[in-house]
């Protein structure tokens, strides 16, 4: 990556490299210290090497025809905010949009920060208002 690369054209280049299953392309838009918060995982990844795993996982475990497709990408030079969902053969796949946002590294033009929210399978609608009242007060006596 070129360090005046735009982060959406970084982040870009590396869904395409993803997409293609080209794990080396798309390691090299990540940044040697990245932090990585994919809000499926208890714990965020740290570092590049943990990066590699989780974009090995998707390229090695997914079939050909599995894709990231950018619905819509927004931001400035250092940060962007992209809506995604993924296609199977062309066709979006069920409950498989996503949210991210991404920093790129003044000084190597990397991924240095991502956060990645994505499309539960189950979905509890309204219900979810009543429970977290429910848990409000536990919640409260933990944090304590």
């Amino acid at each position: 990556m070129t360090h005046s690369a735009c982060a959406a054209d970084v982040i870009q280049t590396m869904y395409a490299a993803i997409n293609r299953r080209d794990l080396d392309a798309a390691i090299a838009c990540v940044d040697e210290d990245c932090r990585y918060e994919d809000l499926n995982f208890p714990q965020p990844l740290v570092g590049r090497a943990a990066v590699r795993g989780l974009f090995a996982k998707f390229c090695e475990g997914m079939p050909a025809d599995l894709s990231f497709a950018i619905d819509d990408i927004a931001g400035d030079d250092r940060a962007v905010g992209v809506l995604w969902h993924l296609d199977l053969g062309g066709v979006p796949f069920p409950n498989s949009r996503g949210a991210s946002f991404y920093r790129i590294s003044e000084t190597t033009g990397q991924l240095c920060f991502a956060r990645d929210l994505v499309e539960p399978p189950f979905k509890p609608g309204k219900a979810v208002l009543p429970l977290i009242k429910l848990l409000i007060p536990i919640v409260r006596r933990v944090l304590k």
